[in-house]
C-alpha cells in the first residue's frame, strides 16, 4: 500500500510548497557530512573503502560498515526528535510520518533503505551505474510529478517532507 498525495495534510504553520532546492542543498550536506564520518570510522577501524565486491574480506567489512553507516545516519537522525538529519535540519525541513508525526525507527530506516540501498548496491554490480541513473531518474520524475514533493522512497515508507511556512522560499541574498 502506498500513500497518496491526497492523504498528506500539512498541519497549521507547515508546507510542502517550495521544498526542492531545500531538499536538494540538504541532500549535499548530507552526503558531505556521511562521506567525512564513513572516512573517519573506517580509518579508526583499519579498513579501506569498499572498492568492489570481490576483494578482500576487509573490503567487504568496508562495505557493510559504509552501507551500515550511510543508512543508518539517516534512519538514526530522522526517527530523534530532530526529524531530521544535520543536512535538512540546517535547511529547517522535517520529515514526517503519514500522520504528521514522528517517525518510528522502523519506519526511518525502512525510508532510508529504500532511498539509498539500492544506490549503494548497484555500484558493485556489473552495469550498476546505468542502473542507478535510471533509478535515480525515477526518483526524480517521480518527486517533480507529486503535488507535495513526494519521492518514491517517502511513498513506500509512508513519509514526507515539510518546513514552516515561512521558509519556503530559498533566500540568496
Amino acid at each position: 500500500m502506498t500513500m497518496s498525495d491526497s492523504e498528506i495534510r500539512a498541519p497549521a504553520g507547515l508546507t510542502t510548497e517550495g521544498l526542492l532546492p531545500r531538499r536538494y542543498i540538504a541532500r549535499v550536506i548530507d552526503s558531505i557530512i556521511i562521506v567525512l564520518l564513513i572516512t573517519a570510522v573506517a580509518r579508526l577501524a583499519g579498513v579501506g573503502l569498499p572498492k568492489n565486491v570481490g576483494g578482500s574480506a576487509n573490503s567487504l567489512f568496508g562495505l557493510f560498515l559504509f552501507s551500515i553507516l550511510w543508512i543508518g545516519y539517516g534512519a538514526a537522525l530522522e526517527s530523534s526528535p530532530w526529524q531530521a538529519t544535520l543536512g535538512k535540519r540546517f535547511m529547517r525541513l522535517r520529515v514526517y510520518d503519514a500522520q504528521g508525526g514522528r517517525l518510528t525507527p522502523l519506519q526511518a530506516a525502512a525510508r532510508n533503505l529504500t532511498k539509498d540501498g539500492p544506490f549503494l548496491v548497484f555500484g558493485f554490480v556489473p552495469g550498476g551505474n546505468l542502473l542507478s541513473t535510471v533509478l535515480l531518474g525515477a526518483h526524480l520524475f517521480v518527486l517533480h510529478h507529486s503535488p507535495v514533493y513526494q519521492a518514491i522512497h517517502d511513498r513506500i515508507a509512508h513519509t514526507w517532507v515539510a518546513a514552516p511556512e515561512d521558509i519556503t522560499q530559498l533566500r540568496l541574498t
